[in-house]
This record gives structure tokens, C-alpha cells and sequence, in this order.
């Protein structure tokens, strides 16, 4: 049938009451069938033409990245085996098991629900034939009984479906309610879920990922946001239409059977296309919602992009160039909604189609059996109805099958991310107590997951003693850096051995091992909060003591105090211009210092800072090195940093140790790399 809009049923329930001839009852039920076919149109926010998308994706997915030779990659996840349609229903069946309890009770609301809306056209069915004509004589047998309807006095019968209409609202009201509440329980379960397996992943899954293209922010925010929402709306109110559409076409269809077996017949007729073409249609629902999620997250990805570039922007004068490039996004938008409507269009027109015939031919099959005595006027009235009902019902299981593909679609793209397993875990391994000692790196070959072309260390081998004050300089691209993000293990080399006091970082549960680190960087990221919660992030339950001593250290106390609200005041990403460069450094610095680690590695930790407030840093870092024996290891391309370390790394643009020595030997050396590369520039 035909997709009908049960809000007009009452309405038209109402026509058929008022009416009381055959002629009037044909008018009436014409009027039932204009009101109820009413549109069921779906926007769906789509982007992309679903032929371009396939091969952009497919292109994507299958180009073939350069490998050097003899160079092993590190672990991959494995290519997604295409899936069974029931294994994705059983999944997204998997995450509403801890909503099971309230679900079963909203089933309960709605069978009540449902059972209430069943009787209705057998109940106006019988009011109709207890209608008498104008000279007062009786239309059907019924009326013959006196004014009782099914035994009852006219107002014990309006009374009692008053009654039963009552308890209809309470458990309608119970079923929205109680289905809302586990929607909203999932997502925000599902959310949870999502964003720690997103924080648990390495920095493979960011320069790689399941995509091959990386994982950006735009589109994690996106599968976080719209696709829990999206799947949550699966398991929630689209599991309940499809119950209330399976409970109302198996009641109808009884009732139908009941009120005339051979009309029933008639009708059925007109269900084995519309399965047909709902299973179709649901089918390539699937297929775009997956692309749908998608692009919603390229085009949020964009969005993030620009705005946190927002300066960029305009001191480039660039605002028509990017609004211009974000209009491609909104034109692939369009392109796609019009797909998908020309697609829809096609489906809900084929439905009407049917579903004219079908209303057209049971009247006309219906008038011929009351003509024969087989039906009366309320008994067609009832069939009409529930035919309506029934109808409805079939188009409201195709709507289901159809949503339900876009949950899966959804359900896809988050299902990528919560099976996708880290290379390198953040919680497996063995708790060392004594993790100070020396630092070596035993014929360590290092290639970056996105640049497997690029070598950055081929057979590099270094010893940092206990207790070191060593700065690696270098041109950019030499693998300074990457020194740090290998010994922080955020990658794994492809060869080789990364040891501190004689235990392999792999082998070190890797939370408990950074925990024992400080680690600043050139960019610190400071979090949407006041001063002092974000050096309280290095250590939750320090004291205000402890507060001080690392601010004093880093240089910071003094600004902070001279703030109006001190280390109250509020910072962050959207607040953060109130704050230079060297300010944020110190702050970052701080948040390290806090912790008391035994390790410090400094990326161009003081690159924003001014002479005299680096000179006052350097000095505070260099007492804690003598003192407490602290490692510190620095990353630095400003005179003034290296100067202050007591051993210096000369590293060329290959990745190998071109020299290493004392500050002092190398700076009185004319020779010495250290002055090659300060005399030529290329030391930045």
C-alpha cells in the first residue's frame, strides 16, 4: 500500500461516521483517501554523487602506497572482509543489550498502543450499521436489536472506549518516554566508547588510519556526533515503528480475514512489489548513508580546518577563495539530496501507484458483495480501514528496512574504529619502578607510516647517559624531533631497539612509562579552562605549594600573578590570544614541571620565549639537571638553548650522527659541523 499518514485516521474515521448511504459512504471513504495519502518524504542530508564517491573511495582504498625495499611496515589492520547483512543487524542488536529491560516494556506500551488504534474501524464499523435511514428504518441487522452495541447501552459503549482510549495515551506516553530514555542512554554509552578508543590509538591511526588518508579531526567529530545519533535513532524510535507496524499489519490482516476473507485476498495481491522495492530501495538507502557519513565528515573536517585558521585567513585576504571552496562542499550537498530524491521519488511514486489500484479495487469488489448480501455498509467501512491500517503498516516495515540500512551505514563507520586495533597499546605491559637510567638506541631504522618512501633513521645508534644535559641540532627534516616521538613511543621503529635502563620500551606498559616522562613541545596545547587547572592536568592532586615551586620554575609565576584573576584566570583554544607565545610555553612547561619527572624532553620548548625569560629558564632547568639529576634531553635550533647544554648531537639531513661533543670543544672548532651549519644558515 501506499505510505498513509495516521494522523488523518481520526478524521476520516469521523466521515465515516457522519455518513450514513452507500452513496455517502463511497464520498466519505474518497475523502479517507485524500487525506491519508499524504507525503513521507525523508530529507536526508546527503554530499557527494554516490558515482563519484564510489570513485574517489575506491580509488582510494586500492592505490597502492610506495614501500622501500628490504624496509618492513609496521603492523597494518587488515582489509575489511565484506560482512553479512545479518552480522551488521547483530551488532547493532549487541549495543542496545544494555537497554533490554527498558525496551521490553516499551514493547508492552506499544502492543497496548496498537491493540487500542486495531479496534478502532471495528468499533466505527459497528456505530455505522446502528444507523438508521431517514423514514427511521433500520440499514443493517444490528440496528434491529434496539440501540445496543455488542450488548452494551450507547453510553456504556462510549464510556468504555473512553476508557480504553485513556489507557491507549498513557501507554503511547510510556513507550515515547521510555524509548527516548534508551536512545539517549546508548548514544551517550556509544559516545564514551568511541572517544576512549579514539584516545587509546596510536599515531599510525592519525597518519593512516582504516582510510588510508589519515583520520582527521573534522571527521572523528563526525562519526562522535552524527553517526551515534544516527544509530541510536535505529535502535530507538525506528525499532519501535517497525514493532508498531509489525503488531498493526498482523492485527489488520487478521481482522481483514475476519471481516471478509475474500476482499483479503484481493488485497493481498499488492504486497509481494512492495517488498520488492523496499528491499531495493533499502538497499541503496544503505549504500548512501554509508557515503552520506562520510562526506558529512570530509565537509566538517573542512570546516574545523578553516575556522581554526580563521587569522590565517584573513591576513591573507583569503575570505572569498575559502567560502568559495566550502560552496563546493554545500554543491555536493545539493547534487546528492537530489540524487537521493530523484531515488525516493521514484519508490514513494511506484507506492501510490499500487496503492490507488488496491483502494480502487476493493471498492469496487466491495459494493458488488454488499450488492450480494455478503457485506454490509459498516462491515466494508471496517474492511476500508483496516485495509488503510494494513497498508500503512507494510509501507511503515518498508520504511524500517530502509532506516535500518542507514543505521548499518552508520553503524559501519563506527564499527571501523571500535574493532580497529592499536599497534600499539597504551595499557598492556610490565610496570617498572626504576625506569632512570641510561637511553639507548640500538640500530634503529625508522620510516613515518604516511612517507614509507622517506628513511628518516637507518641503523642509528645513540647512548644518553643518566643524568645528561644533551641537545641533538640539525637542518630541518633531519629526525630531530622524531628522536622524541620514538622515545615517547608514540610510533614503534621499524628496526631496532629503543632501551632506558636496560628494559625495551615495547616490552613497558606504555601509560605507566610516559607517566614517568615530561614532555613539552613547540605548539603546547592549553585546554579550555583557568591557569591553574591546566597545570594541575601534569598532576591532579597537587598542592598550591607544589603549584608555585613549578611555576617559579618555568619562569611563569610572576605574569600569572599579575593576571586580574591570577591562576583563575580562564584560557584555552578559544581564549588563548590573551596569551603570547612565550607565556603558553611557560604555562606548558609548568604543567611538565609539576610532575617532578626524571626525564625531560624539551621540542623547542623555549623557541617563543624572549632572551632574558629563556636565559631565567634554562638556568632553573640546568640547577634541577645538576641538583636531582634530572635527564634532559632538548631539541633546539636558537644559540642561545644549545649553548646551555653540556653534550651536543650534530645531526645532517640524512638522520646520521655527524658529530657529537662539549658545547665549548665544538664552538672554538672553526671546522666543527656546529659552525658549518651556523655559518651557512641551515641551523634553524
Amino acid at each position: 500500500m501506499l505510505a498513509l499518514s495516521k494522523g488523518t485516521l481520526p478524521i476520516s474515521a469521523r466521515r465515516l461516521f457522519n455518513h450514513t448511504t452507500s452513496r455517502s459512504l463511497q464520498v466519505s471513504v474518497r475523502s479517507l483517501i485524500a487525506n491519508t495519502y499524504k507525503s513521507h518524504h525523508q530529507n536526508h542530508l546527503l554530499k557527494l554523487t554516490i558515482l563519484q564517491q564510489i570513485r574517489h573511495n575506491s580509488s582510494a582504498s586500492l592505490s597502492p602506497k610506495p614501500e622501500p625495499s628490504q624496509q618492513p611496515k609496521p603492523d597494518e589492520p587488515e582489509p575489511k572482509k565484506p560482512q553479512s547483512l545479518w552480522k551488521d543487524i547483530g551488532k547493532l542488536v549487541k549495543l542496545a543489550k544494555p537497554e533490554y529491560k527498558i525496551m521490553a516494556f516499551a514493547l508492552i506500551c506499544l502492543i497496548i498502543t496498537s491493540s487500542t488504534s486495531m479496534s478502532l474501524p471495528l468499533f466505527i464499523g459497528k456505530i455505522i450499521d446502528t444507523t438508521k435511514s431517514a423514514d427511521g428504518v433500520a440499514m443493517s441487522e444490528s440496528a434491529t436489536k434496539g440501540n445496543l452495541i455488542w450488548g452494551l447501552e450507547p453510553i456504556q459503549f462510549y464510556c468504555a472506549m473512553g476508557v480504553l482510549f485513556t489507557a491507549g495515551a498513557v501507554a503511547n506516553f510510556g513507550r515515547v518516554y521510555l524509548l527516548r530514555s534508551a536512545g539517549e542512554r546508548l548514544v551517550a554509552r556509544l559516545r564514551s566508547r568511541l572517544f576512549l578508543k579514539i584516545l587509546s590509538q596510536d599515531s599510525y591511526f592519525f597518519d593512516v588510519g582504516p582510510t588510508k588518508n589519515g583520520m582527521k579531526t573534522g571527521d572523528l567529530i563526525s562519526r562522535l556526533s552524527s553517526d551515534t545519533q544516527v544509530i541510536s535513532k535505529t535502535l530507538s524510535g525506528n525499532v519501535s515503528d517497525g514493532a508498531r507496524s509489525l503488531i498493526s499489519g498482523m492485527v489488520g490482516l487478521s481482522m481483514m480475514c475476519f471481516v471478509s476473507w475474500k476482499l483479503t485476498l484481493c488485497m493481498s495481491l499488492i504486497f509481494p512489489p512492495l517488498i520488492v522495492m523496499s528491499l531495493y530501495y533499502g538497499r541503496k538507502i544503505k549504500v548512501l548513508s554509508r557515503l552520506v557519513q562520510e562526506n558529512l565528515g570530509s565537509m566538517t573536517k573542512v570546516s574545523e580546518e578553516k575556522l581554526n585558521g580563521l587569522k590565517t585567513i584573513q591576513s591573507f585576504s583569503m575570505q572569498r577563495p575559502v567560502v568559495h571552496d566550502y560552496n563546493k562542499e554545500i554543491k555536493n550537498i545539493f547534487n546528492t539530496s537530489m540524487q537521493e530524491g530523484k531515488l525516493s521519488g521514484i519508490y514513494f511514486g511506484g507506492n501510490g501507484f499500487l496503492g490507488n489500484i488496491s483502494i480502487v479495487g476493493l471498492l469496487v469488489a466491495g459494493t458488488q458483495l454488499i450488492g450480494q448480501g455478503e457485506l454490509s455498509i459498516g462491515d466494508l467501512s471496517s474492511f476500508m480501514m483496516y485495509a488503510i491500517y494494513t497498508g500503512s503498516s507494510v509501507f511503515g516495515l518498508g520504511n524500517f528496512y530502509t532506516e535500518l540500512m542507514k543505521g548499518i551505514g552508520a553503524a559501519e563507520r563506527i564499527f571501523e574504529l571500535i574493532e580497529l586495533k592499536p599497534t600499539i597499546t597504551t595499557s598492556m605491559g610490565k610496570k617498572v619502578s626504576n625506569l632512570y637510567g641510561d637511553i639507548n638506541f640500538d640500530n634503529v631504522s625508522f620510516q613515518y607510516p604516511s612517507r614509507m618512501e622517506s628513511t628518516i633513521f637507518k641503523l642509528f645508534n645513540l647512548r644518553i647517559k643518566e643524568g645528561e644535559n644533551i641537545c641533538f641540532v640539525g637542518p630541518s627534516g633531519s629526525g630531530k624531533s622524531t628522536i622524541s616521538q620514538l622515545l615517547m613511543r608514540f610510533y614503534d621503529p621499524i628496526q631496532g631497539n629503543i632501551t632506558i635502563n636496560g628494559h625495551d620500551i615495547k616490552n613497558l606498559n606504555l601509560n605507566y612509562f610516559r607517566s614517568k616522562i615530561g614532555y613539552v613541545q613547540q605548539e603546547p596545547l592549553l585546554f579550555s579552562g583557568t591557569i591553574r587547572e591546566n597545570i594541575l592536568f601534569g598532576k591532579e592532586d597537587a598542592t598550591d605549594a607544589e603549584i608555585d615551586a613549578a611555576t617559579r620554575l618555568s619562569n611563569s609565576y610572576n605574569f600569572i600573578s599579575e593576571l586580574p584573576l591570577g591562576f583563575n584566570t580562564v584560557i584555552g583554544p578559544s581564549n588563548s590570544t590573551q596569551l603570547s607565545g612565550g607565556q603558553k610555553q611557560r604555562i606548558s612547561l609548568a604543567r611538565t614541571l609539576i610532575r617532578k619527572p626524571k626525564l625531560i624532553i624539551l621540542d623547542e620548548a623555549t623557541s617563543a620565549l624572549d632572551s632574558i625569560s629563556e636565559e631565567l629558564v634554562m638556568k632553573n632547568l640546568g640547577r634541577i639537571n645538576r641538583e636531582e639529576g634530572v635527564t634532559i634531553i632538548s631539541i633546539a635550533h636558537r644559540l642561545s638553548t644549545i649553548k646551555n647544554s653540556s653534550r651536543i648531537v650534530v645531526l645532517n639531513s640524512t638522520g646520521n650522527i655527524v658529530e657529537d661533543g662539549e658545547w665549548s670543544a665544538m664552538y672554538s672548532n672553526p671546522n666543527s659541523e656546529l659552525n658549518r651549519l651556523l655559518k651557512s644558515n641551515t641551523l634553524e
